[in-house]
């Protein structure tokens, strides 16, 4: 795939618990990006986090909630960016949960497979 230049990078903020199907959403969501044919994802974990119900979310052992933040990372055209949202957005409708999600325009300066991928 050939990928330079302008493109979009998709980011989502959900929960680490939060589920769709029985699975964790945030591996749903590179599941269907992958199935998609879109060119790249990825998911970290953050240490703590509040949104919009303002509720703190930490690993410390005293905190009130476990669930840590996860944040996806997509990267693709513009084109398929686009495509892709909908279909989020029908994930994040079946968890019930909150999300955060949004879009920036990005600059690909290099996009290529490693020699173990060749």
């Amino acid at each position: 795939m050939e990928l330079k230049g302008i493109a979009k990078l998709l980011k989502v903020y959900t929960g680490e618990s939060d589920r769709v199907n029985g699975k964790l959403l945030y591996e749903a969501i590179v599941e269907e990006a992958r199935k998609e044919g879109l060119a790249g994802a990825t998911v970290y974990r953050g240490v703590m986090s509040f949104g919009a119900s303002h509720s703190i979310h930490t690993m410390k052992i005293f905190a009130l909630s476990g669930d840590l933040p996860m944040v996806i990372e997509i990267i693709d055209s513009s084109e398929n960016i686009e495509n892709f949202v909908p279909k989020l957005n029908e994930l994040l409708d079946k968890t019930g949960k909150g999300a955060l999600v949004f879009i920036e325009d990005i600059e690909i300066v290099c996009y290529r497979k490693g020699k173990k991928y060749q």
